[in-house]
This record gives structure tokens, sequence and C-alpha cells, in this order.
């Protein structure tokens, strides 16, 4: 119910946001942070993002075990496609997993969207990543969320957006942060929804229930212009 709030909100960020606007250096960086307190406020700022994602992205996530990328990247995924139910599991022995389908953009027309997923923790070396990752097919298709993405070595595209999640302490302060909590998702219009709230399950990529810390860091392009464009 909630994602598919934010995903409401994603749509109509995608009809806003139009143009490729200013791109910056490749060594040119800009950070935002958001605390979330729970999956749900994960999902809308996954649903966020996804409103801002084109063809060619890179979206590289970091953390441990457990911390929260596979959530991330399902909701990511699910808000692109505007289906709250489809089926994303992280591709832990596939490696990749594609999705394809009509999505209409910022100018109202209808096109075909591709999302690869990779989740890179079983690659050792440089050759298992060469014959299993083909970043230049990504590029040229799809919106590229990459799991485990220090595998990648010296093939990461300088022109990238860097996603760091943790589990953030019951008492740990933190400064320069944007605090998300499902309060903050909810919309009126969806009042028969709640109900199926207090029903909905911790997913099962968190190992614990504590809020998580996500560091946004766009390095080149133009994704200072699109993170500032977030509004979650």
């Amino acid at each position: 119910a909630v994602l598919a709030r934010a995903m409401r909100a994603q749509r109509a960020r995608r009809r806003a946001y139009g143009g490729v606007g200013t791109r910056a250096s490749a060594g040119e960086t800009s950070e935002l942070a958001y605390k979330c307190a729970n999956e749900r406020a994960t999902a809308a700022l996954a649903a966020a993002l996804a409103g801002v994602s084109r063809t060619g992205d890179v979206i590289c996530l970091h953390g441990a075990v457990g911390a929260g990328k596979s959530a991330f990247a399902r909701a990511f995924i699910r808000a692109v496609f505007d289906d709250s139910t489809l089926d994303a599991p992280s591709p832990t022995y596939l490696v990749q997993q594609r999705y394809e389908g009509d999505v209409r953009g910022a100018d109202g027309v209808v096109r075909t969207r591709e999302v690869h997923h990779y989740d890179l923790y079983r690659l050792k070396d440089a050759h298992e990543i060469a014959s299993m990752v083909d970043l230049g097919e990504s590029a040229a298709r799809a919106t590229s969320l990459f799991e485990w993405s220090e595998r990648l070595g010296t093939s990461t595209p300088s022109e990238r957006l860097d996603v760091y999640v943790r589990a953030v302490r019951e008492d740990e302060v933190i400064e320069n942060v944007i605090t998300l909590d499902c309060g903050e998702c909810e919309d009126d219009e969806d009042e028969e929804d709640e109900e199926d709230e207090d029903d909905e399950e911790v997913d099962e990529a968190y190992t614990d229930t504590a809020a998580r810390l996500f560091r946004l860091s766009g390095r080149g392009g133009d994704w200072h212009e699109r993170l500032r464009s977030l509004d979650i």
C-alpha cells in the first residue's frame, strides 16, 4: 500500500521532470543523506530515485549483508514499472536479472524500459566479471543496479550514483540528514489501504527492524540536479 502511494508520487515526478540538465565533470560529486525509519520509507526513497532515473544510469549499491540493498533494488524496480507486486528477488545465484516493460516518460510518450539488476557477491575475479557482466550492453539498453559493486574494481563507470546503506543505532545522532518515516509517505486518497498496512511483513532482506541510513553520492553527469529534484 505504501509503495503504491510512493509510485503514484513517483509518476508525478516523472511527468514533471524533463530535460537532461547541466552535466558535471566525471570527478564532481553531489551528496545527500536520508534516514529511513522503516522499509516503507526505504521504498519511498527508491521510488523517488526511480522517478528521475533513465536508460544508461548506473546505480551502485554498497552495504553489508542484510543492510537492505536488495529491498531498495526491488522497490526501485517495482517503481520503474509501476507494479507494486512485481517479483524482483536479488539475483545472488543468477548474477543478473533483467526486467523490461513499457513506461510512460516525462514527455507522455510510452517507451520500452529495461532495468538490469546485478548481484556480484559470488564473483571473485576480473575474468568472472568480464564473462558475466556486459557493461556496454547495459549502458545502451538499461538502467543498471549493482549490488556488491565493489567487485567491478577498475571497470566501475566513472559516471554513476553510489548508494551507501547501513543500519542506524537507536541512540545514534546523525547530522545533515533528511529523516523519512511511514507517516511522511502517506496519501489522503488511500485511506482504504490503511487496514492492509498493519499486516505488512518486514522484508527478508533486512536482518532487523532498525532504521537505515542511505547516503547518495552522484558522480558526474547531471546527478547533482537530479538528486536536488527529489521530492518524497
